[in-house]
């Protein structure tokens, strides 16, 4: 369950009554639940449509298992904190695809995977980043150290909690019906 905002307009980074507990960010959540916690307003809908489409665009091309962080104002009350919508959703995907995997691609894929950040911005709304799960462990637990690190902080310091959802298409189909669904609700409110 994604936990909500706290005081301070954030995801809180650990649950406040068992603050040495499991219960903490990265929150382990379905797509389904992210849509339905945060397709609350078109610009927002706009960020999932096209996280959603990206997604699709992993797995054509063999990337499917693993996980991916969520974060960036997208998890925020950003409108209440900045008065403003997101402007995109902040991703790291942890995949074990390893070097051979990364060597095959083309350079559409390449660009799909942080290669022309710049267009991932604009196409699919997305700030994206890919972390191998079959890197070398040292260099895993610092990669991994340094995601957490930058993901469990907004830029001024302030400590807040980020998402985790399964790479597996398993749930997309659920979560793009949900987001239609959900799309539809507020053409209708803005009649």
């Amino acid at each position: 369950m994604i936990p909500e905002w706290n005081a301070e307009g954030v995801l809180p980074p650990i649950n406040e009554d068992d603050p040495t507990g499991f219960d903490r960010a990265p929150y382990e959540v379905t797509l389904g639940q992210v849509v339905d916690r945060f397709a609350t307003s078109q610009e927002r809908c706009d960020i999932l449509e096209g996280f959603l489409a990206h997604r699709a665009e992993l797995h054509k091309m063999g990337m499917d298992n693993g996980f991916q962080w969520l974060d960036g104002s997208f998890t925020e009350d950003i409108e209440l904190l900045e008065h403003r919508p997101p402007r995109d959703i902040d991703v790291v995907t942890f995949t074990p695809a390893n070097d051979d995997f990364f060597g095959m691609l083309e350079e559409r894929q390449i660009n799909l995977l942080g290669g022309d950040r710049e267009n991932l911005k604009k196409e699919f709304r997305i700030d994206f980043y890919v972390q191998s799960l079959s890197d070398p462990a040292e260099a895993l637990v610092a990669m991994t150290t340094y995601w957490y690190s930058m993901w469990s902080h907004r830029r001024t310091g302030q400590w807040k909690g980020f998402l985790k959802v399964d790479l597996s298409p398993s749930q997309d189909a659920e979560a793009k019906n949900l987001l239609v669904a959900r799309q539809q609700e507020l053409a209708h409110e803005q009649i």
